[in-house]
């Protein structure tokens, strides 16, 4: 048995707005937002730790103020099913850097565990899990990087 509960259009469509615009912040330089995108009781779960909204902002400035890091993301493979009130997602990921060697291989392949909750109108995150499947040590060492612990990933 399924349990596939497919979201309408509409809300397909503005999900996928607010993935899109989450991780168009993430690539340009505007991570000190990106807390903006969730819930009150919103949370951030993977390499870089746990994370509520306060630890979002500033783990976002410090990340935006680190404009000699490039990095994109590239997603796919969206699937979203209704949860009571809430919608679930899991969505595709690549991501490349440029302190990757070499910079055209993915430093992390993976997906987003996702949670999403209308307030006021507007779908926001109310939970994000990154999930590296490949790469995994990429991933890492890179929020070793940004935490400023340089040699501690594994």
């Amino acid at each position: 048995m399924s349990d596939y509960r497919p979201v309408d259009a509409t809300t397909r469509v503005e999900i996928e707005q607010l993935i899109a615009e989450m991780l168009y912040r993430l690539d340009h330089n505007q991570a000190d937002t990106t807390w903006e995108l969730y819930t009150e009781d919103g949370v951030s779960v993977g390499p870089m730790g746990d994370m509520d909204r306060e630890a979002m902002k500033a783990w976002g400035a410090k990340r935006a103020r680190q404009t000699d890091l490039v990095g994109r993301h590239f997603i796919g493979g969206i699937r979203l099913v209704r949860d009571g009130e809430e919608v679930e997602g899991t969505v595709q990921y690549l991501t490349f850097r440029d302190t990757n060697e070499p910079q055209t291989q993915p430093a992390s392949v993976g997906e987003f565990r996702e949670r999403y909750r209308k307030v006021d109108g507007r779908w926001l995150f109310s939970r994000r899990e990154i999930v590296p499947v490949f790469g995994g040590r990429a991933a890492a060492a890179h929020a070793a990087r940004l935490a400023g612990r340089e040699g501690s990933a594994q």
